[in-house]
């Protein structure tokens, strides 16, 4: 990242925070010492993760500028503000250091534990602190605001964190990667996400419902918000997520929805969505992390498959299986190349013995489908009919693999095809 991009990223960084801190202060609602959602939490996290450690001041700089001037906006004490940002920003960038120690990484199962260890540390550090001065000099409890920061803190991390780490990574598909099908079905998922949450959690559409029957209307976007991440991979199940976090807390937050009619109060409300959201995202994450190891085993199996075609091309050799019960034989390599047939050709044993020369045929038959006395066994030179008028000779290195009985359950070998002639009089050269 160049000077210019970085006189951009961070004042854009700066300005999330305090977008996402003036909307967590207006769901909130007044509040003493602790809000019951911080969703710039999640901010930090997330760019102290995509950043390199050398611009982490510059970061923190930032982040501290966006606190000062909330606090200014909403008229708040300057100098707790100050204590407010330290707290925060210096516990963020602390989880974050402590997750660099791992093998941390921005996919799978790595972000994940990273993702939750951050969080942890993060909420935790900054609810310990930032309730202990509230105690020593505020004379409020220390307990109940605690639990409520980290409360706030780590699902802000939860929802957040995951939409710019996703994104940051986002580079235009290629043709051939999803498919059309999975791509609109996944978009068909995420605005039944909106309508359905809409639906749920606007007090007006379900008023005529009783309170049990809302509550388990509450898992129908959960459903959908599976969907979303199953189709569209992380970056969508996160959007999901944050949308489905502006609906329900904007409803919540006005008193509409089943949690705000069963909360005694607004927080407990409030409280009682973030584990909902939380819920949500960390099955987002479940879904992501799964699918994306899925994906990496595919590509890695399809990579060393790959790899297994080409030095058999090269090497002009074909391995082969086959079930001696069924006679049916599967390859690998190009047949097409070495023996200018397609693989179905030479789909069974009757297939391969109708090429085989007819001096060689009852060599070859007895090769495969004897059964295995111990013996080793040496390579076999033989020839094929191939192609039309003419011969290519083979040389055939197998063996069998035996069942519990010692019966022979399958072979496997390869060919490699040694030269080919326009008459079958002449030898191998």
């Amino acid at each position: 990242m160049n000077l210019t991009n970085r006189a951009v990223t961070l004042p854009l960084w700066a300005i999330l925070y305090f977008v996402l801190g003036y909307f967590s202060h207006k769901f909130n609602g007044p509040f003493t010492a602790a809000g019951y959602i911080w969703l710039p939490a999640g901010v930090t996290v997330a760019a102290f993760m995509l950043a390199p450690m050398r611009r982490w001041l510059g970061l923190g700089l930032a982040f501290l500028v966006a606190q000062m001037l909330l606090g200014m906006v909403e008229g708040r004490d300057a100098f707790r503000m100050l204590l407010f940002s330290l707290d925060e920003i210096g516990f963020a960038a602390l989880a974050v250091a402590v997750i660099h120690l791992t093998k941390f990484s921005l996919e799978g199962l790595a972000f994940l534990r990273g993702l939750l260890l951050a969080g942890v540390i993060a909420s935790v550090g900054g609810a310990v602190i930032g309730a202990g001065w509230f105690w020593l000099f505020l004379d409020v409890p220390f307990w109940a605001t605690a639990k409520v920061w980290a409360a706030a803190d780590f699902v802000g991390v939860l929802i957040v964190t995951p939409v710019f780490a996703g994104w940051a990574r986002f580079r235009a598909a290629r043709s051939g990667g999803r498919q059309p099908g999975e791509f609109f079905f996944g978009l068909a998922a995420l605005a039944c996400v909106l309508a359905t949450a809409a639906l749920v959690f606007d007090g007006t559409r379900i008023a005529q419902l009783s309170l049990g029957v809302a509550y388990a209307l509450t898992y129908i976007p959960l459903f959908f918000v599976a969907i979303v991440a199953l189709l569209l991979g992380g970056r969508g199940g996160s959007v999901a997520v944050a949308l489905l976090t502006v609906l329900v807390l904007v409803n919540t937050a006005q008193g509409d929805g089943p949690f705000a009619e069963t909360a005694l109060y607004h927080g407990d409300s409030l409280l009682i969505a973030q584990l909902y959201l939380a819920v949500a995202a960390l099955l987002t994450l479940l879904i992501n992390t799964l699918r994306t190891a899925r994906e990496q085993t595919n590509a890695q199996a399809a990579a060393r498959q790959n790899d297994v075609e080409l030095a058999l091309a090269a090497s002009g050799q074909l391995v082969y299986r086959l079930d001696p019960h069924s006679g049916r034989l599967r390859w690998s390599g190009s047949v097409e190349r070495a023996l200018g047939l397609h693989d179905s050709a030479l789909s069974t044993l009757d297939d391969v013995l109708a090429r085989v020369h007819p001096d060689d045929r009852a060599e070859v038959r007895r090769r495969w489908l004897r059964e295995c006395d111990g013996e080793t066994r040496g390579d076999l030179t033989f020839r094929l009919l191939l192609p039309a008028g003419a011969t290519t000779t083979i040389v055939d290195m197998s063996g069998p693999l035996l069942d519990g009985d010692d019966s022979v359950a399958l072979i496997a070998g390869a060919w490699r095809v040694i030269a080919s002639h326009d008459t079958e009089g002449r030898r191998a050269a």
